[in-house]
This record gives structure tokens, sequence and C-alpha cells, in this order.
């Protein structure tokens, strides 16, 4: 080989080696780019994972909030009228009471079931049975149309029963929020 030939081949593997270590200098920077952009985004979307569980957990929490007030207004307000029933007052205004919580209640419970937990549900379920046991039997003994076993004191057990069950719902709630931890047996 001649001195020109072998010069153009080391001119050549020169050039070459520049434009491949060039090259391969860019795929390295690349892939370190997209490994950054990928670290990034994961780390993005953890944060907004983190971000929208706690404004879930915020909106439970309001919500548990306004349902547990007033499941217990409403259980409050079925017993003040059962006491009018019991002690033979006009009951009219107590039914308008009554009829007002009901009102607010069923509002807040058709938001928790959009919003609760099924363990929770499960909860705020019970308590809704409760509340309207209760409310049937004191709306037929208010209009004299009351059922085989409907009188005050069944009421009375039934009531003494929603607040046990508002207890227990009341514990899941706050177990749920991590307010507290569930205890043995619920």
């Amino acid at each position: 080989m001649d001195a020109a030939v072998a010069g153009l081949l080391a001119a050549t593997v020169g050039v070459g080696g520049t434009l491949g270590s060039a090259w391969l200098t860019q795929r390295r920077g690349d892939a370190s780019r997209r490994e950054e952009w990928e670290r990034l985004e994961r780390t993005r979307r953890d944060e907004a994972d983190v971000q929208r569980a706690e404004v879930d957990r915020e909106a439970r929490r309001v919500a548990y909030i306004e349902f547990n007030a007033a499941a217990r207004h409403y259980l409050a307000t079925l017993n003040d009228h059962r006491h009018i029933l019991r002690v033979g007052h006009d009951p009219q205004e107590s039914l308008s009471a009554v009829e007002a919580a009901r009102v607010e209640y069923r509002r807040r419970y058709a938001e928790a079931q959009m919003i609760v937990p099924d363990l929770v549900l499960t909860e705020v379920n019970r308590v809704d049975g409760d509340l309207n046991a209760v409310y049937g039997v004191l709306a037929r003994l208010t209009r004299g149309t009351e059922h085989e076993g409907d009188d005050i004191e069944a009421v009375r057990d039934a009531v003494k029963r929603g607040w046990r069950d508002l207890f227990r719902m009341r514990t899941a709630m706050r177990a749920d929020l991590g307010v507290t931890r569930p205890s043995r047996g619920t």
C-alpha cells in the first residue's frame, strides 16, 4: 500500500471514529434525557396521585361530618317526636321539625352514597335503615294507622339501636380518615 492510500485510509478511519463518537455521545445524551424525563413524569404522576388522594380524603371528611350531623339531628328529632306522642301533645309542630330534618338527612345520605367507600357505606346504610324504621313507625302512630307491634316502646328501643349504629358508623368513618384505627370486632 502506498502512503497516499494509507493516509486516506487513516483519514477515513479518523473521520469515522470522530463521527461515530459524536453519534454515540448523542445517543447516550438522548437516553439520559429520556430517563430523566421518565423519572420526572413518574414523580409528577406520584405527586398528582397524592394530591388526588388528599382531595378525595377531604371530600369524604366533609361528607362524613355533614352526614353524621344530619343523621344525629334527624334521630334526635325523631326521638323528640316520640316524646311528644308519648305525652299526648299535638304532634304537628314536632312533625314539621321531623320533616325538615328528614329532608336535610336525605340530601346528605344521597351525597354519602356517592362518596364513601364500601366498608363505611355498610354502616351508613345500617343507620339509614334504623332511621327509616323509626320514621315509619312514628308516621303511622302520628296518623293513627299503626301496624301490629307499632308502639312508643318499640320506637324507644329502635332509637337506642340507632344511637349505637351511629356510633359504629362514626367509628368506621374515623378509621377511613385515619383519625383512629378500627377496634377489634368492628
